[in-house]
């Protein structure tokens, strides 16, 4: 049994399917490195890791965390009681059920309107969305990432499987139905990301919903965000009520021009250190080594 994640102060935490360093994860650890830190990656659900022998655990690339929500958040609760664990468990807990954008929204955040589906119950989606006025909409599970069993429904021969989506997952999870943005292909989904509190960089990201050939739902390039984008994004995070050691506010403008928050991301999003350049990496590493030495 390997005791590799002795070496490290630091755990970067991720899932077995990701057992080394990603490269933003990479460039992370060389940055911690030069602040006297070694950090490598450690698997969430590795029964022989002694969560107690890191100074902090950093959630990173654990991404399959919304395939096995209960088992993660019961872990997260067990190894934040052995080590700093950031984001913290109440956070994980409250992020990984998209629930939460209920409750911001009832916080006074703008989000993509929603319908609501509650587990168990039976829903009828060419109904709904004949009643809601949605021609093109998104059907998913509250618990999901990746796009994984998310079905966009834009023509009418699209019904037969959301509907069929729906009844297979509904009586098991609780599901969510949206409109979708068409800003998503001309303005772009733009991620606007904090780290220890502070604006380091924004991402223009293609949608991955597009059904468009020629588009790569996985392409991000870093975009300027407006003063507009960052006062949106400062107000999602007061508005969860958490410390934060780091956060991605994914928004996009619906058809009126206004904005609208898409996703919060705060559990293992990626956080597209690349792309945002050494200031990010820096301020990152910086965080957490406050983190880690109780200065916060």
């Amino acid at each position: 049994m390997s005791t590799h994640w002795k070496a490290f102060d630091i755990a970067l935490v991720t899932a077995s399917t990701f057992p080394e360093c990603m490269p933003d994860e990479k460039l992370l650890a060389d940055a911690l490195a030069a602040r006297g830190l070694k950090a490598g990656p450690v698997i969430w659900d590795d029964p022989s890791v002694d969560w107690s022998h890191f100074r902090l655990a950093l959630i990173r690339t654990a991404w399959d965390s919304d395939a096995r929500r209960d088992e993660f958040v019961a872990w997260a609760d067990r190894a934040g009681a052995k080590c700093p664990l950031w984001n913290p468990p109440e956070v994980l807990r409250w992020n990984t059920h998209k629930g939460y954008l209920r409750e911001l929204e009832a916080r006074g955040v703008a989000i993509v309107p929603t319908a609501w589906m509650d587990r168990g119950s039976r829903a009828d989606v060419k109904a709904l969305l004949s009643e809601r006025g949605w021609s093109d909409a998104v059907v998913k599970p509250a618990v999901s990432a990746g796009a994984r069993d998310t079905l966009r429904v834009r023509r009418p021969e699209d019904l037969p499987a959301a509907q069929a989506l729906v009844e297979r997952i509904l009586p098991h999870k609780d599901m969510m139905v949206q409109p979708y943005l068409a800003s998503v292909e001309s303005h772009g989904e733009r991620s606007i990301l904090f780290f220890g509190g502070e604006h380091t960089h924004a991402i223009k990201r293609q949608p991955a919903l597009s059904g468009n050939p020629g588009y790569d739902a996985t392409a991000a390039e870093a975009a300027p965000s407006s003063e507009e984008e960052r006062a949106f994004a400062r107000q999602v995070l007061a508005a969860t009520g958490f410390e934060l050691l780091y956060a991605r506010v994914d928004v996009a403008r619906d058809e009126q021009g206004a904005l609208r928050l898409m996703e919060l991301e705060i559990t293992e999003p990626n956080l597209f250190l690349r792309q945002g350049g050494p200031r990010a990496v820096e301020q990152l590493a910086d965080a957490i080594v406050h983190k880690a030495r109780g200065m916060a």
